[in-house]
């Protein structure tokens, strides 16, 4: 049979005591454990999101603390948001069309596209992602917000890029030069050549402008010649010998059709 041991009350107490106190070193260790840990994930500025990072203000070695001013500028370029505003008439006009329809900004008929500083297209696709909910007193317009792909960083933050705006259900409509149109009290007009080769004029309905470029609602059919130079020389019922010419859509430039093949 074993023996057993036996110890005072008093050996106990001291016992109990040691353990109690390397109990709370140990604990104490952990929270400077810890402490130091978050003091150092402070040397450390994690970015809280991908982007681009501008100008550095400061450099390694620098002290800096929260008072100080911001260390640096981080831009988010994928996606990129355009931002436009629609004329108060066209939304009213929109909205009374698509009564009832829903309200998402990203299910609304239209499609977007960018033309940039340069005169090219941009290749990604827009889509509506935000429109505000009410009107701006001062401009008498409603702020919308596209957003399109930017896997290349073409667009940058800053940039000034032309939207455009284009419904979904599309026809085919004439343009002509903005060159071509001369304006009176009855309105906007072009010169036309008729089968005769006599000068008439044509009241017209204009939309939108393409570059040089101007689409006719009303007022043209297809097949008919417009007048795009020599507008001072030629009036209402003379008869010219027209000659065909070719116009740039982009500039506007106008140019012997055979110079143009060549």
């Amino acid at each position: 049979m074993a023996s057993q041991g036996f110890i005072s009350q008093s050996d106990l107490d001291k016992l109990t005591t040691k353990y109690d106190q390397a109990a709370a070193a140990v604990t104490s260790a952990r929270a400077s454990l810890e402490k130091a840990k978050l003091n150092l994930s402070y040397t450390e500025i994690k970015a809280p999101f991908a982007g681009r990072i501008g100008k550095v203000n400061y450099d390694v070695g620098n002290i800096v603390s929260p008072s100080s001013n911001e260390l640096a500028e981080l831009t988010d370029v994928d996606p990129i948001y355009v931002n436009f505003q629609v004329e108060e008439a066209d939304y009213i006009s929109y909205r009374q069309k698509h009564e009832g329809s829903d309200s998402n900004p990203q299910n609304v008929p239209i499609d977007l596209s960018l033309r940039l500083p340069n005169n090219s297209s941009f290749e990604s696709k827009g889509t509506l992602d935000f429109a505000d909910t009410k009107i701006n007193r001062s401009t008498g317009t409603v702020e919308l917000r596209a957003t399109f792909a930017n896997q290349k960083s073409i667009v940058v933050p800053g940039l000034f890029v032309t939207l455009i705006v284009e419904s979904k259900d599309k026809k085919q409509q004439a343009l002509i030069p903005q060159a071509a149109v001369q304006e009176n009290q009855q309105g906007k007009f072009v010169l036309v050549v008729g089968a005769d080769n006599k000068v008439a004029t044509r009241i017209v309905k204009l939309g939108r402008r393409i570059n040089a470029m101007w689409v006719v609602e009303s007022g043209l059919e297809q097949g008919e010649q417009v007048i795009v130079e020599g507008l001072q020389k030629v009036r209402q019922g003379a008869e010219v010998k027209p000659v065909e010419k070719q116009v740039d859509h982009s500039t506007g430039t106008i140019s012997n059709k055979t110079d143009a093949a060549s």
